[in-house]
């Protein structure tokens, strides 16, 4: 059962605010929006949006502290940096695509890659964006890190091993050339940006068989986390599947790594391929509480691996996932992949190693270099879908929790954020559905501020900062006037 404040923690305005008090909103014409973040201190509240051909720096109100341009420069995807008439004839003048947009929170730098110059990037300051403290004038293949093409996905995050250790930038990549889709770069020693010669995912294979497309990194205790779709090779359909994989922080071999498929199905027996957008958060309450995540899944096109409008949210347990990928570790390692006689461990991506029959795993959680890898699970772990969405593909989600309460807020392709109430015994209640911009796509971009009292929301040309109601027993009139507002100014 919901809280009266619950049900209308409306977002816009706090509720004992005067009506005409909107949420602050940023534009810029003729510009496409393509990430967000925010500044490590909340206290300075700063708003980092990358775009088509430049970057903004905004302060918490969403107006323009700084603005950097990006771009167009003289470019060609057939050629290598820095670009000249002489060395490429072919170039043109050509957008920049901000592909990376990721703070580093350990020396305070924005990192920015973006589409031209084979996706190299640049550390830039946090106090202003158009001060750049390293970009790579010269670079050499190992520092091309972000995917080249508008429309290939690049995903990253940032780490620290351990707290003597230099960070690092973990970066899955879709598949553009034969650069590996994962690798960990370096952002403090020798080469920055590049990665050592063992530090990626080692695929034998034709990538472009796979054909990876990154949805989300993260880390989360001693592991890094990333979540694509891809093809399935060893189905005979050789359709597009969503998997999620796990290395450990401090393996710069990749000796580690485990993927395996996950499976968002309905109770009809529907399946969700592909993965729009995930976000971890916690369910419950104190010892009790569990880490989850929290997926939105689209059907594929009939036609391409494109997705579909057809799409649900999903919610695994993070628990279930490592059960599972130590599971594969384990089955390689030492029952040569078998379980109950059954493949269920391999090697994937053609490489030529083999799950063995070692005496122990224990002496190797993160694997060494007579372990066998890359591994995969045949097994998928699978959830039951908690809400679906049949006409508007959902395309973004982000978690607040509060008092033991779960709220998912998610965006879809017509431009709406829904409010989803999730239980503690399996209650899934959408109580709100607001238009933010009609009939454009909310981005995967969705994120609460640090105290989850305020959520950003950015579409491919407008950010806004909503604010979440502070006084959670606020009057019924106020919240209901608020939809009103919202959606009467849309």
């Amino acid at each position: 059962h919901l809280e009266p404040g619950w049900l209308f923690t409306i977002l816009g305005v706090l509720c004992d605010s005067d009506s005409s008090q909107l949420y602050p909103t940023f534009t810029h014409p003729n510009t496409l929006f393509e990430h967000l973040a925010l500044h490590p201190d909340p206290f300075v509240g700063r708003v980092y949006v990358g775009a088509r051909n430049h970057l903004f720096q905004l302060d918490k109100n969403l107006q323009v502290e700084v603005l950097a341009d990006t771009g167009p420069v003289t470019d060609s995807q057939e050629c290598l940096p820095p670009v000249t008439e002489i060395t490429c004839p072919q170039a043109r003048s050509t957008s920049n695509h901000n592909k990376l947009l990721l703070v580093d929170p350990y020396s305070m730098n924005l990192i920015t890659c973006g589409s031209v110059n084979q996706g190299i990037c640049q550390k830039r300051s946090l106090d202003s964006v158009n001060q750049i403290f390293f970009s790579t004038e010269r670079p050499v293949d190992t520092q091309y890190v972000a995917a080249n093409h508008p429309n290939v996905s690049t995903v990253g995050v940032v780490v620290r091993p351990f707290p003597e250790r230099q960070p690092l930038l973990f970066v899955g990549r879709g598949y553009t050339s034969s650069h590996p889709p994962i690798s960990t770069r370096n952002l403090a020693q020798g080469s920055i940006f590049s990665y050592e010669d063992t530090a990626k995912l080692a695929v034998a294979g034709r990538l472009s068989e796979y054909d990876h497309h990154f949805v989300a990194t993260f880390a989360h205790q001693h592991h890094v986390y990333f979540l694509f779709y891809r093809r399935d090779l060893k189905s005979q359909s050789r359709e597009y599947r969503t998997y999620v994989s796990r290395v450990c922080l401090d393996d710069q071999s990749y000796y580690s790594y485990v993927e395996v498929p996950l499976t968002c199905r309905s109770r009809a027996g529907k399946v969700y391929s592909l993965l729009q957008a995930v976000q971890l958060g916690h369910s419950g309450v104190g010892a009790g509480g569990q880490d989850v995540l929290l997926g939105v899944f689209s059907t594929q096109s009939t036609s391409s691996p494109r997705p579909s409008e057809d799409s649900a949210l999903c919610m695994f347990n993070l628990r279930d996932i490592d059960t599972r990928i130590n599971s594969t570790r384990d089955l390689c390692y030492t029952q040569m992949g078998k379980e109950a006689g059954t493949e269920a461990a391999y090697i994937e991506y053609e490489v030529k190693s083999i799950c063995a029959n070692l005496p122990t795993v224990s002496a190797y959680p993160c694997g060494s270099d007579h372990t066998p890898s890359p591994m995969a699970s045949k097994i998928s772990v699978e959830a039951e879908t908690i809400l679906d969405s049949p006409s508007a593909r959902l395309t973004a989600v982000a978690v607040s929790v509060r008092a033991g309460h779960v709220i998912t807020f998610l965006g879809d392709s017509k431009g709406n954020l829904h409010k989803v109430f999730l239980g503690p015994n399996g209650e899934v209640e959408e109580y709100s559905v607001i238009s933010i911009q009609q009939n454009t796509a909310i981005s995967a971009d969705l994120i609460l501020d640090q105290a989850e009292q305020h959520l950003f929301i950015m579409t491919q040309n407008m950010v806004l900062n909503t604010i979440m109601a502070q006084n959670f027993h606020c009057c019924l009139p106020s919240a209901l006037s608020l939809v009103t507002i919202v959606e009467g100014t849309m």
